[in-house]
């Protein structure tokens, strides 16, 4: 979810700001998203969220007549949540080059004397978004012992089905873990054409193995484990595997690669 925090201590500015974000978050369809509105430091302060590159700050500078208490919370806010994005308004553009100077590595500052402050905010949110995206299409997203969680999808090898529990499964990690998930792999499959059944009761990541072995009939993957592979799957799975890459790939004379 993209949690944006606006932060303009006049009163109509800011719910002009508000009216703007919402409009360009319809507008880009983005309808997992919270706005918030805050007209102090202090208000923002207490509220900052835990650490996400979901999260969006929209700071004025000048805050009750201190033209650099905007950039001061900037410098808090990164130093707590290093993947935010950070966009500066200001009548101040004398403190662009100061911005630098803090080192909050801010995505834009736009000149509240413009008549150009939605299309801007526009062009920041498309690249948000789109980071947003990307993110999203390499996570996977399970549920375990009832929490929701998480998983980088180059961090996932396979998973196997569970034979006491045909309603869980197992994933096997890159770090050697064993994770029991509550979902099994036909419902893994139907939801998620990225990963891919090569046999009976594995679930593959493609994008995580190394070679494909006819002779054993098995997959082995880049972190040494292995899982077997139907024999009437290896051709084609063998197909698909040589199109990606793995950054240890860049390394091996591309005969070794399968």
């Amino acid at each position: 979810m993209l949690k944006i925090f606006i932060m303009e201590d006049n009163s109509q500015q800011l719910h002009n700001l508000q009216a703007v974000v919402k409009t360009i978050l319809l507008k880009l369809q983005v309808t997992d998203s919270l706005v918030l509105p805050f007209s102090s430091t202090t208000s923002l302060n207490k509220a900052l969220p835990e650490p996400s590159a979901d999260n969006v700050f929209i700071l004025d500078l000048q805050i009750n007549h201190n033209k650099r208490a905007g950039l001061q919370l900037s410098q808090l806010i990164r130093q707590k949540d290093p993947e935010a994005s950070i966009i500066f308004i200001t009548v101040h553009d004398e403190l662009l080059y100061t911005t630098y100077k803090y080192r909050v590595q801010a995505l834009d500052f736009i000149s509240k004397d413009q008549d150009n402050i939605e299309q801007e905010l526009m062009k920041d949110f498309r690249l948000i978004t789109r980071q947003h995206q990307k993110k999203a299409e390499n996570l996977f997203h399970y549920t375990s012992y009832n929490q929701d969680q998480t998983i980088l999808l180059d961090d996932i090898c396979f998973f196997k089905s569970n034979k006491n529990n045909t309603h869980s499964a197992t994933i096997f990690t890159n770090d050697n873990q064993a994770i029991e998930i509550h979902q099994n792999l036909t419902t893994i499959a139907n939801n998620d054409s990225r990963f891919i059944r090569v046999h009976r009761s594995y679930l593959v990541n493609p994008h995580t193995v190394k070679n494909v072995d006819f002779y054993h009939r098995q997959i082995e993957f880049y972190n040494g484990m292995t899982c077997p592979i139907a024999r009437r799957k290896a051709k084609s799975f063998f197909a698909l595997v040589r199109q990606y890459k793995h950054p240890a790939d860049e390394k091996m004379p591309q005969q070794e690669r399968g």
